[in-house]
């Protein structure tokens, strides 16, 4: 009986705890507002300065406590395309008189990245090299791993370094350990107590081993490459590669040697090449910024940690940037500004699933999925992915986030006494305001872009294109040659939906640029099917381009756009006939 009473608890808790999700295929519904006036996103940016404002004044959120004394911050949202950010804030903590070099926070502000700074590397490596190389083993680039595989090992579980490749340490699934003297208790460090305390809590002294006595986040000397390379390869592995995500520090150093080795460039040198020349930014570094940088430097050098030098772990966590340049380098990521758009694709995509359903993992994205409101007809919500990146050194926390789907991104950068809380509540409270308000924004303007009926000039074909309260553009009449085409082969569906592929070309002739539209045709009024838990009438990708006439997908519709942004003409390939706006 208490069986069956727990197989029914779990059932219940799984109908409950996972939302009903709209069955448009993955990625966007309509194609980004990118205009920072749309109505919508001047009502978030109200709605967000309001709600900042209030957790500042009490110091509490929905997603957790402010600390409002001690740790200042600066978040931003933002478009592709605009110079000023849709909404912007700066919190100076009271307590953090004086810790401005400047006399105050700006969007030029300099803040430690910590672990942000993974992101910033791999994109000189994409930017320098690419994704081509991320199947070559590690072994191929840093040879004293390849000569680690030659060497005899007493290791119980040595490190198959030919197994190791730069794609999965660049996602985290190499298998290989966390850290080399970063926060290790053997060593008296920044946050680790003394040696004689790790006794007292149960860690048996270390008599006749040997203890290196260099640090990556300490007052020792840093470690050399010698030492840091002596280190990973003693270190067992966590895994075997591509198992499961594992986070390391370590190889986004061991990347910046294996850089260095292919383009025979320091790496130091490419990151200010790409950070300060091609992109233009001057709060962007590599290692400590100039003396008389813009910077919050919370209580004193000391405690903040500003000025300490990570050394080959810097590539990992110790760089250096503003919110203004932050935002810069994320709008050039989604505009793949310094990238073909095809390599920005590959890298804003997932490498690993994590044991969460909500999370995965890329290179080096934390990739997190939300349930945003998109069909208020049945209730349904769609999956929108945030590609972003989290860190922390020192007093610094910071978060970035870039969503594809909307061309929006966000950030927020912290220093003082609690900074990740703060980062998060906030990241938080500008997430649930600003990601419905891009979604509204975008269906907005579909709405004037696409209402209307579209009509042949030398045939009975003509199609009536709406947008309602389920996602993307609805077809509500479709005639062919005379014939009502959505009562004839498509007489089993009850929904049909056009959605954006983001594929586009410009003719020149007509003055219009065309987009490649996806028409998915959905039965019982596009709820989802329940009887299956994986069921196929579920799994809309399976189903695209599958009716074919004449080598033309019925499914594929090129719609023309006049330079306001409102549709001209539109043409199921399938049917090869232009039809154009009529009312």
């Amino acid at each position: 009986m208490i069986l069956l009473q727990l197989v029914f608890a779990v059932a219940a808790y799984a109908a409950f705890s996972l939302p009903k999700t709209d069955l448009a295929l993955l990625g966007p519904v309509y194609r980004a507002q990118l205009d920072p006036s749309a109505d919508a996103f001047v009502k978030a940016a109200t709605q967000a300065t309001e709600a900042v404002q209030k957790a500042v004044t009490s110091g509490n959120t929905s997603y957790g406590i402010l600390d409002t004394k001690g740790t200042s911050f600066s978040a931003s949202f933002f478009i592709v395309g605009s110079d000023d950010p849709l909404f912007e804030y700066h919190f100076e903590a009271p307590d953090l008189n004086g810790s401005y070099t400047k006399g105050n926070l700006t969007e030029n502000t300099v803040y430690r990245t910590g672990s942000l700074a993974k992101v910033l590397t791999m994109y000189v490596w994409m930017v320098d090299i690419g994704d081509s190389v991320f199947n070559d083993p590690i072994t191929k680039y840093i040879p004293e791993l390849a000569a680690a595989e030659l060497i005899p090992s007493n290791a119980l579980f040595p490190t198959n370094w030919s197994e190791v490749t730069v794609g999965a340490l660049a996602s985290h699934i190499s298998g290989i350990g966390n850290n080399f003297h970063t926060g290790d208790l053997a060593l008296t460090g920044y946050g680790t107590p003394p040696v004689a305390a790790d006794i007292l809590l149960g860690y048996p002294p270390l008599d006749g081993e040997n203890v290196p006595q260099c640090n990556f986040y300490g007052p020792q000397e840093s470690c050399t490459r010698q030492q840091l390379l002596n280190g990973i390869i003693e270190h067992p592995p966590v895994y075997p590669s591509y198992t499961t995500p594992v986070y390391s520090n370590l190889a986004f150093a061991i990347l910046a040697l294996a850089y260095e080795e292919i383009t025979k460039v320091p790496f130091d040198v490419s990151f200010s090449r790409v950070y300060n020349e091609s992109l233009g930014l001057s709060s962007t570094t590599a290692r400590y910024p100039p003396k008389d940088a813009d910077a919050i430097i919370p209580r004193n050098e000391s405690f903040s940690l500003f000025s300490y030098d990570l050394g080959l772990e810097a590539p990992a966590g110790g760089q250096y940037t503003s919110t203004k340049d932050l935002r810069k380098i994320a709008q050039s990521i989604l505009d793949s500004e310094l990238l073909p758009s095809y390599i920005t694709r590959r890298w804003l995509k997932p490498r690993s699933f994590t044991s969460q359903w909500n999370a995965a993992v890329g290179a080096p994205w934390e990739i997190y999925r939300k349930e945003i409101l998109a069909n208020t007809i049945i209730d349904a919500g769609r999956i929108v992915d945030t590609y972003s990146k989290s860190g922390d050194v020192g007093a610094y926390s910071t978060f970035i986030g870039l969503v594809p789907d909307y061309n929006i991104g966000v950030t927020v950068l912290a220093a003082g006494d609690a900074p990740q809380s703060s980062v998060y509540a906030i990241r938080d409270i500008l997430v649930d305001i600003y990601y419905p308000a891009a979604e509204a924004a975008a269906k907005e303007k579909a709405q004037r872009a696409f209402s209307g009926t579209f009509a042949a000039k030398d045939r009975n074909s003509s199609i009536t294109l709406t947008v309602d309260g389920g996602p993307g553009v609805t077809i509500t009449n479709w005639v062919s040659n005379g014939t009502d085409f959505l009562a004839g082969i498509l007489a089993p569906y009850s929904d049909f939906r056009l959605y954006p592929t983001e594929l586009s070309a410009s003719t020149g002739d007509d003055g219009l640029t065309y987009y490649l539209y996806h028409l998915n045709s959905l039965q019982q009024n596009g709820e989802p099917f329940t009887q299956d838990f994986w069921s196929p009438y579920n799994n809309e990708w399976i189903m695209v381009d599958a009716l074919d006439y004449n080598n033309l997908a019925t499914d594929a519709f090129t719609i023309g756009f006049d330079k306001q942004g409102v549709v001209q003409s539109v043409r199921c390939q399938a049917l090869r006939s232009d039809m154009y706006r009529s009312g």
